[in-house]
């Protein structure tokens, strides 16, 4: 059954060259382990192996038996920890929230992660996962696309071709913060009842808009949007 829906039962290496946000490229040896409980020897003999953890928590679902058991595991070894949200689709195909309430699904999901790390002994030590820091990444392994809050903010800088200060403004894509177009400045308040977090008005409008128009079959918009 595992085998049918495509989930790893072996631990499984291999090798990539992966660019960080300065072009510079890396070689980067992974394991591909098995997240399900039935296969948590699998996992453990992986992160001895290991320098570090990527953990990867399915937006839907949140955080699960398995998660429990890969931060234990991780933390017993002094593993340096960062979060993978994966399935993000599933948030707007399968359970159709609107954009403000997947926010806080997501955000939920990260405090629920910091909280399990902060009741694992040992695991004050670790520094809190935070988008914002760069240390949460957000996918969709099915559509075939994830980021980071600083590679989104590097990518708004490409697409409009201006100048932003990338860290600065990757720390403003997540929490309160609210974006006045007036001003073309950031708050914490709400300009009105209406107004989005940066992460609803940046990060999941764009993402919603595209996939609307790739269901609904409007392939002369595609372009366009992206």
């Amino acid at each position: 059954d595992e085998r049918a829906r495509g989930i790893s039962v072996k631990a499984t290496p291999m090798s990539l060259v992966l660019q960080n946000l300065q072009g510079k490229s890396f070689l980067c040896n992974m394991m591909d382990i098995p997240g399900h409980v039935n296969f948590a020897d699998e996992m453990v003999a992986s992160l001895r192996l290991s320098d570090g953890l990527l953990l990867v928590v399915d937006a839907a679902e949140g955080v699960m038996m398995g998660t429990e058991l890969a931060v234990k595991a991780a933390v017993a070894e002094g593993l340096a920890i960062t979060v993978l949200i994966n399935k993000v689709d599933r948030l707007i195909l399968e359970l159709k929230l609107p954009p403000n309430d997947a926010y806080h699904k997501l955000k939920h999901t990260v405090r629920e992660l910091n909280d399990l790390v902060r009741s694992v002994p040992g695991g004050d030590e670790y520094p809190l996962f935070n988008p914002a820091k760069g240390n949460v990444a957000f996918a969709s392994a099915l559509s075939g696309w994830s980021f980071t809050l600083p590679s989104f903010a590097k990518l708004y800088s490409e697409v409009h071709g201006i100048y932003i200060p990338v860290d600065q403004f990757a720390k403003r894509l997540w929490g309160d913060f609210y974006f006045d177009e007036d001003k073309r400045t950031f708050g914490k308040k709400p300009l009105h009842s209406g107004s989005q977090r940066t992460f609803v008005d940046f990060v999941l409008q764009p993402l919603y808009k595209i996939y609307s128009i790739v269901i609904g079959e409007e392939q002369g918009k595609i372009q366009e949007v992206l």
